[in-house]
């Protein structure tokens, strides 16, 4: 998967969302569903990604924050946390309702389901999902061994259209 690298400042550069990909009816996935979703992923990166923090880290927050605001543009815990990361603030901590090892199982294990569901954007889905499982929990082996399968079935995961840009100097990370 592509990390790509924070701005020249080396801070968080914001997702940039004009429609969401998967806010969409053809989603193997109830809209509530997606909401909660998106509010437990914004929540992971609140509480542990920080918005001084290392490029690396920003990157998973851009690439977090953009797939909630995919899943719900108008996801109140993934907009005020955009906003936060962008101003350079501190987000309040807020009481997660899974840990993180519980939120990548789901997410491993919601990606399996909707890739079964077929159709392009639930295969994309998918393979977002897995490879946000590994960000989340890179010891979750199923995830792991899942996002590797995915990639060779089907493509490589090109975070892209959820960040909605291309900047040069990406690096390849292995999870």
């Amino acid at each position: 998967m592509d990390l790509l690298r924070a701005d020249k400042e080396g801070g968080y550069d914001e997702p940039i969302v004009t429609k969401a990909l998967f806010a969409g009816e053809e989603i193997a996935m109830l809209a509530v569903d997606r909401d909660k979703l998106a509010t437990n992923i914004a929540a992971f990166v609140v509480n542990s990604i920080k918005p001084d923090g290392k490029a690396e880290a920003l990157d998973v927050a851009t690439r977090l924050i953009g797939l909630a605001l995919h899943l719900n543009p108008r996801n109140r815990m993934a907009v005020v946390a955009n906003f936060q990361f962008k101003k350079g603030l501190s987000p309040k901590k807020v009481d997660p309702e899974y840990s993180p090892v519980t939120l990548a199982e789901l997410m491993q294990r919601k990606a399996e389901l909707i890739h079964k569901r077929g159709g392009d954007l639930n295969a994309m889905l998918a393979g977002y999902m897995l490879a946000a499982a590994v960000d989340i929990d890179p010891r979750n082996e199923t995830a792991i061994y899942q996002l590797e399968m995915y990639r060779k079935a089907v493509a490589e995961i090109d975070w892209t259209p959820i960040v909605g840009r291309v900047r040069s100097g990406t690096v390849r990370s292995g999870g």
